[in-house]
This record gives structure tokens, C-alpha cells and sequence, in this order.
């Protein structure tokens, strides 16, 4: 216990602010090394939000249908037009505003779709600062399916069913139903262009991305990222880059759904649609958001197709079509969204220290080549265990500092 100020003698009283400066320093070390994905999950109550949800998953599979009877939707296309025109009525009806923004990269003309949902009754001032989740996937199919086993093939542009459409059709379903969810946050819908254009990638997000301003990028909470989520054999890979905590998170998401072979859901079953503990690079949409400091995710199966490795089986081939898609798939992913949406999973994510200091950097790339990152879920747990031994190492020197110390007192 402490003693009354007034009766503590001078050396008491510095053996006392020594051991109150160690304790409060061993304390904001450990603290700087917690992550609200702790706190987060700790405060809500999971299985209730999972009897709320929404997400209609045979919705979405008439959608990929849909847009794969337009034919192959490669920018410019009448095919890509006609798309472009139903996203913007649809989501016009349901009260999202809807934009167009149209660019030039690499001789191709493309245009991204941008829906933004705010909450009513709010002041101007009050919009204006809202955080924003962007939800992202790109709606272009790819032009060449150089990855056919047939050769005769290889030049014909694909329908794209799993790479372009489920990403869409997950999106669709989600603006169907976000405008009811009573979010506190603003969500922006961004449907790329030209993501999958023979050796171009990811020019349409790059285009938004190049784009924003300082307070755009500031109020962007996360970017999620929704590609390749239709197979009917879902196994869901761990991308890097991507921001650690969204990672664990949506893990967490996962296991409460039934979709991890580890716990049981909230409904009794287990799955393995979330993935192992392999980590792959890949340069997909939400590089560009992760390089503004953005915290971001890349919701993907790259292994496409039963027992297919990953960039292998119906990627990019002709053989990408619906029969491989399945509502059950996009339902899954989808409820692992509106979960995240409703659970606040996607915001107030603390930047990691690996994160901001990438986010420095050039961005060098147009596009064009892989980037190989180390896993950065990997390096957030080196950073926790470094800083829960940093705080271990304080409290033992400041007992020894107080033990000494407390001899000269004495």
C-alpha cells in the first residue's frame, strides 16, 4: 500500500516514483504491442449477429448467370457497357449514388463503377467526416484464356464465371441489403475495370487509387477486396500483402460461420473454407489501397477448380464458366462481409509499424510484375512477442532498480 504523502521521507518517496514510472512504462509497452482485433472480439456477441444476416447467396448465383450470358466483358465492350448500365441502375434504386470514372493506361480505355452509401439524417459536417469501407471487385473479364489446355484456345477471351462475375454478384447482393443495416459508416462499391487484360493488371484500381486525395485515403477505413469467391470446391488462401489485422479478423468471422475445420460455427459445423497457414503473394486490386497506407484485404481462392493447385485447374481458361460457381460459395463469402460490416470488423484498424513504413515507398509498379512480400501476419506476431518481451525486461530491471535502491533508503 502506498503511505500518506505526508508522513513518506524523501528516499520513500523516490522509491515509490521509481516504481510508479516502471509500472507505467512496462504498462504503454505492452499496451503499444495490443490490437483492437482483441477488443473487438471480445465485446460482441457473434451468434446473435449471425441469425441478422442477409446475404442471399442464390441471388448472387443468378447474377454471375447473368453476366456471363452477356458474354465475355472486356472494357469497351458492348458487353462490359450493358453491365456497367445495370450496376448503376439497379444500385440507383436502392438509394446508392452511382458514378462513372473513366481513364486511359496502357492504350486502354476503361471505366470504373463507383457506388457510395452514407447514412441518413446526418448533417453535411458529419458526412463529410464519416469513415468509408470500400468494397471491391473487378467486373472485367479477361481477354485471353492463355492458360487452356487447349492451344487453338488460348486467344479467345473467357466468360470469366469465377474471375469478374462472383466478385460482382457478391457486391450486388451486398448493396441490396447495406442500405438497411443501420451502419454508422459510409461504403463505397468500387466495380474496377481492366484488372485482367492480357500482361495489364489492376489498371482500373490503380486509376482510383492514383486519384485520391489526402482526406479520401485518411477516412478510408479498409479496402476488401472480392475476387475469384465463386468456386464450388471454396478454399479460401491467406494473401500478402495484406494488413494483419483484417487477416485475423475475418478468420474470426470464418470460425463463428461454420467455415473453419478447427472450432465449430455458432451453427455446430466446421468447413475448410478458411484457409491453412500458407501465405502467397499476389498482386491483385487491393495493392494499390495497401501502398496508400490503406489497411486492406484480398478475399480470394486461387486454387480454382476440385483438387486444383493454386494458378492452376479452370484459371483462366475457357472453361471458367457458371456450372462452376456455386450459391453455397458466394453465400459463404458474402456472410463473411455483412458480418464483418456488422460486427465493425472492417474499421478502426490500427496501421501496423511494417504497413506505414511500406506505405512510404514509391509505388514503382504499373502493373506489370508480381510483387513477393513477406507475411505480414507473421511479422505482426514477431512484433506482439518483441514488445511482451520488452515489457517483461522492464519490470525485471526496475525490481533490481528497486531493490538497490531501496538499500540507500534504508
Amino acid at each position: 500500500m502506498l503511505l500518506p504523502s505526508s508522513t513518506q521521507s524523501g528516499g520513500e518517496k523516490r522509491l515509490i516514483g521509481v516504481f510508479l514510472a516502471c509500472f507505467l512504462l512496462a504498462n504503454v509497452t505492452s499496451a503499444s504491442g495490443n490490437t483492437d482485433d482483441h477488443v473487438w472480439g471480445e465485446s460482441i456477441d457473434f451468434c446473435q449477429k449471425t441469425t441478422e444476416l442477409q446475404f442471399n447467396g442464390t441471388l448472387a448465383n443468378q447474377s454471375v448467370t447473368w453476366q456471363t450470358e452477356l458474354g465475355p466483358r472486356l472494357p469497351g465492350s458492348n458487353a462490359s457497357l450493358l453491365l456497367r448500365t445495370s450496376l448503376s441502375e439497379n444500385l440507383t434504386s436502392l438509394g446508392w449514388n452511382v458514378e462513372f470514372s473513366s481513364h486511359i493506361s496502357h492504350e486502354i480505355e476503361l471505366t470504373n463503377v463507383i457506388a457510395t452509401w452514407k447514412p441518413q439524417n446526418l448533417s453535411q459536417n458529419e458526412t463529410n467526416n464519416l469513415g468509408r469501407i470500400v468494397l471491391s471487385a473487378h467486373y472485367d473479364s479477361r481477354n485471353i484464356a492463355d492458360r487452356d489446355s487447349n492451344e487453338s484456345l488460348r486467344n479467345t477471351p473467357i466468360l470469366g464465371a469465377n474471375d469478374g462475375a462472383s466478385g460482382v454478384a457478391a457486391l450486388i447482393e451486398l448493396g441490396r441489403i447495406i442500405p438497411s443495416m443501420n451502419l454508422d459508416n459510409e461504403v463505397m462499391l468500387l466495380f474496377s475495370d481492366a484488372e485482367d487484360q492480357g500482361d495489364n493488371y489492376t489498371l482500373g484500381a490503380k486509376a482510383w487509387a492514383d486519384n485520391l486525395t489526402g482526406d479520401e485515403i485518411n477516412r478510408t477505413e479498409s479496402f476488401i477486396l472480392l475476387d475469384m469467391i465463386g468456386d464450388s470446391d471454396l478454399h479460401l488462401t491467406k494473401i500478402s500483402p495484406s494488413t494483419p489485422i483484417l487477416t485475423q479478423n475475418m478468420v474470426l468471422l470464418g470460425q463463428k460461420l461454420g467455415l473453419s475445420n478447427q472450432v465449430d460455427g455458432c451453427n455446430g459445423q466446421r468447413s475448410d473454407v478458411i484457409w491453412s497457414n500458407q501465405s502467397l503473394p499476389v498482386f491483385d486490386d487491393h495493392v494499390h489501397a495497401f501502398y496508400l497506407g490503406i489497411p486492406s484485404l484480398d478475399i480470394i481462392d486461387l486454387a480454382y477448380g476440385e483438387n486444383a493447385e493454386p494458378f492452376e485447374g479452370y484459371w483462366h481458361t475457357t472453361q471458367d464458366t457458371a456450372d462452376k460457381v456455386s450459391a453455397e460459395s458466394l453465400e459463404s463469402v458474402g456472410r463473411i462481409v455483412e458480418l464483418g460490416l456488422l460486427t465493425g470488423a472492417w474499421t478502426s484498424i490500427d496501421t501496423p509499424l511494417e504497413q506505414l513504413q511500406k506505405s512510404t515507398q514509391s509505388n514503382n509498379s504499373d502493373g506489370e510484375q508480381p510483387i513477393i512480400i513477406e507475411d505480414e501476419s507473421e511479422k505482426g506476431m514477431d512484433s506482439s512477442i518483441t514488445l511482451a518481451i520488452l515489457s517483461t525486461s522492464v519490470l525485471v530491471l526496475c525490481t533490481i532498480c528497486l531493490i538497490i535502491l531501496r538499500r540507500f533508503v534504508e
